[in-house]
């Protein structure tokens, strides 16, 4: 189906990104990934795109902490090697970079200023586009979303 080929597609690319952003190696970097969930308001993590991607990255060497507000009892069960933390902004501590990957709402209510002081470094990938990306380069982010400039 042409549907999954670009589902496939999607997830490869943040991956690829990732690793761009990361200067081509993930091995020993912190990623965070805000989103377990196959879409936002559920915990079904059934075809994942996050969690494929969090999966990806983890198996290249990253250390991958995950957060949602709803899936992470799912998610562990399934990704049992991956970490997981409750709250987003604890999730983001000494993060190399962030992955935007799930659109809960919740996400984009963050202050972009305030998480930036808890991170390693302000690279932010938005793969769903719904974070403001003026306020995220605003407060000094690397700002990355699929399919805008």
């Amino acid at each position: 189906m042409l549907a999954d080929a670009v589902n496939a597609r999607r997830r490869e690319r943040v991956v690829t990104l990732a690793r761009q952003d990361l200067g081509g190696d993930v091995r020993g970097k912190r990623i965070t990934v805000w989103g377990a969930a196959f879409k936002p308001e559920t915990d079904d993590i059934r075809d994942s795109p996050a969690l494929a991607v969090a999966q990806a990255l983890h198996d290249l060497g990253a250390s991958v902490t995950v957060t949602d507000p709803k899936a992470l009892d799912n998610a562990r069960k399934l990704h049992p090697a991956l970490d997981y933390a409750d709250d987003p902004i604890a999730a983001a501590q000494d993060a190399d970079l962030l992955l935007h990957l799930t659109e809960w709402s919740a996400y984009r209510h963050i202050d972009p200023a305030r998480l930036a002081s808890r991170v390693a470094s302000t690279k932010v990938i938005d793969a769903r586009g719904t974070l403001r990306a003026d306020a995220w380069r605003g407060a000094g982010w690397i700002y990355r979303a699929l399919g805008r400039p």
